[in-house]
């Protein structure tokens, strides 16, 4: 492999991990970002002191458990307050192999308030009715004061849905409203193997009534908050694999939101919403969402619901290639085999299948550069210490020769965005959690053969078979490229042991799924270049190449060529000054 393809291959490489490690897209600057005293003061200023103009709905009863569930989910709500107690996701498990309990009551708490007339719904007992059939469940809570105030609350669950329809209206008794305040604090537990990273991956999501989507800062240790002048579609509160959602039939109005960091391992982190929403004749009707990050869910609940899931960088089309290219491959695969270690296995054969014309071409173009080296190498000794002479030289050898030097690098980058676009396709699919193959028992976290009793940096605690594997293959892989490369010398010599070595460190603790797809990439690439020298004839290339010297011996320099003359000549008439 050339010195400009390693050179070009790292600085991608580098781009990509300096990305991921530090510069992820943080929160726009027009923006009004709330400071620690402001947060401070806003939660006082907006929380209601317990009283209520209207006597008669205060109550220091505790109160009762309701329970409901469908094929998803099953739900506790508490008829004081009306609100949703706790959900559990009955067909996923959590790190303990228990059902994950996505949202916690005994931690966590969905407030109403109504302004108008100071009533704080968390004080309000109300009585209930359930209404049931075998599609359709419907909890309804009421309160009604002696002087005729009535509050309905009203609870619509679908069988096989994630979603949870609540509506409330105020009678004609209460005043006429613009807006019913909301307040959710929710402190999710952790459900992954890997508390570090599922905390790196947490956060509020956001869209505005012009649907932009924007989130609060994913990888922070400090307390986030942002006050939101725009209306909001939906907020979403989401952990790595899932994530619990309000969304508006209308809009949400003048949100604050807030993510405290927490050091434990028990939670996630503290994340705090504060809403106001539209009443349309003193009622209105919000969605919520409690449910995995499943990409064919969220895609259908509402306008880029899906963006929950970060598949990468839209800028530069990452999104777009995991959105429209890998996942109907991946879900055209999954219909063969439910075994997602072999359809990791299909997905890298038919992508190696899908850009072998651009690795074919990669190879003839350093098989070319091999043959030609022997003449690079002595125009370089013939002018050494003259760089503008020999890279002129060079040039117009390449030329006669119809010799590209990039033409073993471009389709190398050509490739790179499916490279990039896996690394954030494997670790955010829910599909590959607690899935098993071989010796990894998870394929959406690392594979650990060895816990070490202490933790190397930049490295950690365990040992990942997977990485090793990848580093190995990595390692294979660019010794038969420095075997097209002629008279490889200097640092670069020693470059194909550098980067084996920092991938082993970057990404031991990463989703084995995707160490194991790197691995099984660098293989194929490795058996396509040991079947590619079957069928390349150096001999042919070299002659090819004299024929192209013959025919073009007499032809014109390109524009190129001829400025690249006028300035080496304009600088050798300004050394003679």
């Amino acid at each position: 492999m050339d010195r400009d393809r390693y050179i070009g291959f790292t600085l991608i490489l580098f781009l990509i991990i300096i990305y991921y490690g530090f510069f992820l897209p943080s929160q726009p600057v027009n923006e009004k970002i709330v400071s620690e005293e402001d947060e401070i003061k806003i939660i006082k200023e907006n929380t209601p002191e317990v009283k209520s103009s209207d006597k008669e709905f205060l109550s220091d009863e505790k109160g009762e458990i309701i329970n409901l569930e469908n094929d998803n989910l099953i739900i506790d709500f508490n008829s004081k307050g009306g609100i949703i107690e706790n959900v559990y996701l009955k067909n996923y498990d959590n790190n303990k192999s228990e059902i994950v309990h996505l949202y916690d009551g005994s931690e966590s708490n969905i407030n109403y308030y109504y302004p108008d007339e100071n009533i704080n719904f968390d004080n309000i007992i109300f009585e209930y009715d359930i209404t049931k059939n075998s599609d359709y469940q419907k909890l309804r809570f009421t309160s009604i004061s002696n002087n005729g105030n009535k509050i309905t609350i009203t609870y619509d669950i679908n069988k096989d849905s994630y979603l949870i329809n609540n509506s409330v209206i105020l009678n004609e008794g209460f005043n006429k409203s613009e807006f019913l305040n909301i307040t959710w604090n929710n402190k999710p537990l952790h459900h992954e193997l890997n508390t570090y990273n599922e905390k790196n991956q947490s956060t509020i999501n956001y869209l505005d009534d012009k649907e932009n989507f924007d989130y609060l800062d994913y990888p922070s240790t400090d307390n986030e908050s942002i006050e939101l002048d725009d209306p909001l579609k939906w907020i979403s509160i989401k952990q790595q694999y899932f994530n619990s959602s309000l969304i508006s039939n209308d809009l949400f109005y003048d949100t604050k939101l807030k993510s405290n960091h927490i050091e434990n391992d028990d939670f996630v982190k503290d994340f705090i919403i504060e809403s106001k929403i539209l009443l349309n004749n003193n009622s209105f009707s919000v969605d919520y969402y409690f449910g995995p990050n499943d990409y064919k869910i969220l895609d259908n609940i509402s306008t880029d619901f899906d963006k929950n899931i970060y598949l990468g960088f839209e800028t530069i089309g990452v999104r777009a290639f995991n959105k429209y290219f890998l996942i109907p491959i991946f879900n055209f695969l999954k219909n063969f085999t439910s075994n997602y270690g072999l359809i990791i296995l299909l997905m890298v054969i038919v992508i190696r299948l899908i850009i072998t014309p651009l690795t074919y071409k990669s190879h003839i173009s350093m098989a070319k550069m091999k043959v030609l080296n022997p003449e690079i190498q002595s125009i370089r000794e013939k002018h050494d210490g003259d760089m503008q002479k020999s890279q002129a030289e060079t040039m117009e050898l390449y030329q006669k020769t119809g010799v590209s030097p990039l033409g073993g690098c471009l389709p190398i980058v050509l490739q790179m965005p499916i490279l990039i676009s896996v690394f954030y396709f494997i670790p955010n699919m829910i599909e590959f959690r607690g899935k098993s193959f071989l010796w990894a028992s998870d394929l959406s976290t690392y594979d650990s053969i060895m816990d070490l009793p202490f933790s190397i940096p930049f490295y950690g605690s365990h040992i990942s078979l997977f990485t090793l594997l990848m580093a190995f293959s990595i390692m294979l892989m660019n010794k038969t490229n420095m075997q097209m490369q002629a008279n490889m010398d200097g640092p670069m010599k020693y470059f194909q042991y550098f980067i084996p070595v920092m991938m082993l460190f970057f990404f031991n603790s990463f989703a084995s799924g995707l160490t194991y797809y790197y691995f099984l990439t660098n293989i194929a690439t490795y058996g396509q270049m040991n079947i590619f020298k079957r069928f390349v004839d150096e001999s042919k290339i070299k002659e090819e190449i004299e024929f192209n010297k013959k025919r073009n011996i007499n032809s014109k320099k390109s524009s190129f060529q001829i400025r690249l003359d006028e300035a080496m000549k304009a600088r050798q008439n300004k050394n003679k000054k």
